[in-house]
């Protein structure tokens, strides 16, 4: 078994079967929406703003 998953366990360092269930986790219609908000830099403020994931949804 791998490190244990903590609060700052970068999405990147996780196995591929968790970063599986995580994506089944999350709606494709809204939920990474709500995923992005939450993620926040080493300030503790958020690290995507709104800009950010409009600039997402409108990328062909």
């Amino acid at each position: 078994m791998g490190e244990p998953v903590r609060d700052s366990t970068h999405v990147r360092c996780l196995s591929y079967g968790l970063v599986r269930r995580l994506a089944e986790l999350i709606d494709p219609q809204e939920g990474w929406k709500k995923l992005a908000v939450d993620i926040t830099n080493p300030a503790g403020e958020s690290r995507y703003s709104q800009a950010h994931i409009r600039s997402h949804i409108n990328a062909p």
